[in-house]
């Protein structure tokens, strides 16, 4: 899932739909800069949702921030009328970048726009769309030199890692993520967490900021138990920048 030009708050690197390196090889997208979001499906290229199907699944379309295919979109795109999925619109995204899912596979996504507290419809499909937002998180990993929430491809030092557990196909329509950024802490970098970083590193190579790639949530979640690494979402009510993307 990724680039090296940076677009600041594209959130590269979390959510809509992906695929696998198998799948990959079904289908290979154009790709002009690598960055952020889903991936295509099976059946084609990466085309947006039609505004039904984001009102059928909770999301006002109108109110997606930096929607692809408007003036500020978040990501390249073009026209293209073959589309003839009913539940896509004729903007087909353009860029595409690559991350990690559940078990460290590598994965490919595209990014539809983002989502504040208002995007979600005022009804059950709404806060339905919110529980599926919440539920399925995409890891960024902010440099430690930079602002530890911003998803900004500049401040990453790795690329994103996705938790595909839950049905995610099947259970997450819109392809709805949570941005959860992951730091380093001071224990760390003491000797006993040096020594822990160390092994990581042996088996997984180092970031940008020489510490460990962490490639699965499983790995995250020993270096949190050992008190290595920490967690930080923006808050739900959209003050700190969107707190979901598609």
């Amino acid at each position: 899932m990724f680039s090296n030009k940076t677009r600041l708050d594209r959130l590269a690197h979390c959510p809509g739909r992906y695929r696998s390196v198998p799948e990959r090889l079904r289908f290979r997208p154009t790709v002009e800069q690598l960055e952020s979001r889903l991936t295509p499906s099976v059946s084609g290229p990466p085309f947006d949702f039609s505004n039904s199907f984001y009102l059928a699944n909770g999301i006002n379309p109108s109110l997606i921030q930096s929607r692809v295919g408007t003036a500020t979109s978040a990501s390249a795109f073009v026209v293209d009328n073959s589309n003839t999925n009913p539940d896509r619109n004729n903007i087909r995204i353009t860029e595409t970048t690559g991350g990690f899912d559940r078990a460290g596979t590598p994965l490919y996504y595209t990014i539809n726009g983002f989502v504040n507290p208002n995007t979600f419809t005022n009804d059950a499909a709404g806060q339905a769309a919110q529980q599926i937002a919440n539920k399925f998180e995409a890891y960024i990993f902010p440099k430690a030199s930079g602002d530890p929430l911003s998803p900004a491809l500049s401040n990453r030092r790795q690329d994103n890692v996705f938790n595909t557990i839950d049905g995610y196909f099947t259970n997450n329509p819109l392809g709805l993520w949570s941005a959860v950024f992951v730091s380093y802490t001071p224990a760390a970098f003491t000797p006993a967490g040096q020594k822990v970083l160390a092994a990581l590193a042996a088996k997984n190579g180092t970031d940008l900021d020489g510490t460990p790639i962490i490639r699965t949530p499983k790995e995250l979640d020993v270096l949190e138990g050992k008190g290595l690494a920490t967690e930080q979402r923006r808050n739900v009510d959209g003050s700190q920048g969107f707190p979901w993307i598609i």
